[in-house]
C-alpha cells in the first residue's frame, strides 16, 4: 500500500515536471500586444469604416465597424491579405460583416504578423465559392510594422 502511494506521487511528480515544460514554452511565445486602427478606405477615399487590430505575434484580434450596409441580397466579408511582394498572396476569411456593422475575429495562429492588409468584399448572400471576389472590393486598410514581416 505504501509502496503503491510513493509510486504515486513520483508519477505526479514527474507529469507535473513534463507539463511544466508546455507552460514555459507558451509562456515564451507571449509578447508584448501592439495595437493599430486605421480607416478602412473605399473609392474616391471614402472612409467606408474603421479597423482596430492587435497582436502578440502569435494571437491576432481584429474589430471592425461601418456604416455601410451591402446591396440587396449582398453581404460583406472581411479578409486578411498577406500581400507583401514576399508574402503568399493568400487571403484568409475573417467573416461576414453583421447587419449591425460590426465583425470581432480573434485567432491563435504560427505567425499573425505576416498580414498586410484588411480588404472588405461585397459578394452574393448565396455564394459557394470560399474565395474572395477581388473585383467586389469596397474598402481596404492596409497594416503598420509589426505587421508585414
Amino acid at each position: 500500500m505504501q509502496n503503491s502511494i510513493i509510486t504515486a506521487v513520483v508519477l505526479v511528480a514527474l507529469g507535473l515536471v513534463g507539463t511544466s515544460s508546455v507552460f514555459v514554452n507558451a509562456f515564451a511565445q507571449t509578447e508584448p500586444t501592439k495595437c493599430q486602427t486605421g480607416a478602412l478606405i473605399g473609392y474616391g477615399g471614402t472612409i467606408f469604416g474603421v479597423a482596430n487590430v492587435c497582436t502578440n505575434g502569435y494571437t491576432i484580434n481584429v474589430d471592425l465597424a461601418t456604416n455601410y450596409l451591402p446591396k440587396e441580397g449582398w453581404v460583406f466579408n472581411a479578409w486578411l491579405v498577406d500581400d507583401s511582394y514576399e508574402g503568399s498572396g493568400y487571403p484568409l476569411v475573417m467573416g461576414k460583416i453583421l447587419d449591425s456593422g460590426t465583425l470581432s475575429f480573434d485567432e491563435i495562429q504560427t505567425n499573425a504578423r505576416t498580414w498586410t492588409d484588411i480588404v472588405v468584399t461585397q459578394q452574393p448572400a448565396n455564394s459557394l465559392s470560399p474565395l474572395p471576389s477581388w473585383s467586389n472590393s469596397v474598402a481596404q486598410t492596409w497594416l503598420i510594422p509589426p505587421f508585414g514581416q
